[in-house]
């Protein structure tokens, strides 16, 4: 059972890696739909980002003039 478990976090985690690095390519910052905060795409909290509510900025102007604040613990800038 415990390897299982192993397996699926394993998963989870290689597949949140492949969502971030296909991100970083077009995008420099990502969001929630749910959430005021933008994030570097490789940040811990972006990676828990459920695919539906992903929104993504290409820089930070765009992500503050949409509404979202730096996250505390990535720190992205607040200019480009």
């Amino acid at each position: 059972m415990k390897r299982k478990r192993l397996l699926i976090l394993i998963i989870t985690m290689v597949a949140s890696s492949i969502v971030c690095l296909s991100i970083a390519a077009d995008y420099k910052y990502v969001g929630s739909a749910k959430s005021n905060k933008y994030h570097y795409p490789n940040c811990e909290w972006a990676a828990k980002i459920n695919p539906d509510n992903l929104v993504t900025f290409k820089s930070a102007k765009e992500a503050l003039d949409a509404g979202y604040v730096p996250c505390k613990v990535c720190r992205p800038p607040t200019r480009d």
